[in-house]
């Protein structure tokens, strides 16, 4: 991990105490030595010791990472501590609210991809860094169904090759599907390419 990966990346942090997100913010540095990162002060309505899990949209895939905040000012920055990371591989479970719109482009029949006419709109609702928690019209899946979802984010498009795992809270219009994510894939706007 270098700060090239993680300068001007998006970083949900969570308090692990109480699971309330504190920060939604961009990582403005990465410091390899400590494994810390600054961001903007105005970032944290209080400024105070937290544990906390944060989540990290990566260069190349999606980091969390289990660190601590210590509340003391860098000229009008405050730095986190990341300490120990996964990646979206592990079995993480920490989830972190999430609201994206983004659309199924495609399906995946006997193992390869089959590309939609029309792309299904949906939402999601939380992430984790092996899974998302997405709401879409009733019916449209069963366990076991793979599919490829784009999601439009500030930092760019978000590639994920999913699985569903669980269907919760079915009605006549909506269900929640939960999704493993198998693959990722992270578009940068060209804006901040150039901008690196």
């Amino acid at each position: 991990m270098n700060e090239k990966a993680l300068k001007n990346r998006r970083i949900l942090i969570k308090n692990a105490e109480d699971g309330k997100i504190i920060a939604d913010t961009k990582i403005d540095s990465f410091d390899s030595v400590t494994n810390s990162v600054l961001i903007k002060a105005d970032s944290l309505a209080d400024r105070k010791y937290y544990t906390i899990s944060a989540f990290v949209f990566a260069k190349d895939c999606l980091y969390e990472f289990f660190g601590t905040i210590r509340g003391a000012l860098v000229g009008n920055q405050v730095e986190v501590f990341l300490g120990k990371s996964k990646e979206k591989e592990d079995r993480a479970k920490t989830r972190y609210p999430v609201a994206l719109k983004g659309a199924i482009d495609g399906v995946v029949i006997e193992g390869r991809k089959i590309k939609l006419r029309k792309a299904m709109p949906i939402q999601t609702i939380n992430m984790s860094a092996n899974g998302v928690l997405m709401k879409a019209d009733s019916g449209c899946f069963r366990i076991g169904d793979g599919f490829f979802l784009s999601l439009q984010v500030e930092e760019g498009e978000i590639e994920l090759s999913c699985e569903i795992v669980r269907i919760q809270n079915s009605d006549m219009q909506t269900e929640e599907y939960g999704c493993r994510i198998r693959e990722i894939r992270i578009e940068r706007n060209d804006e901040e390419e150039n901008a690196g």
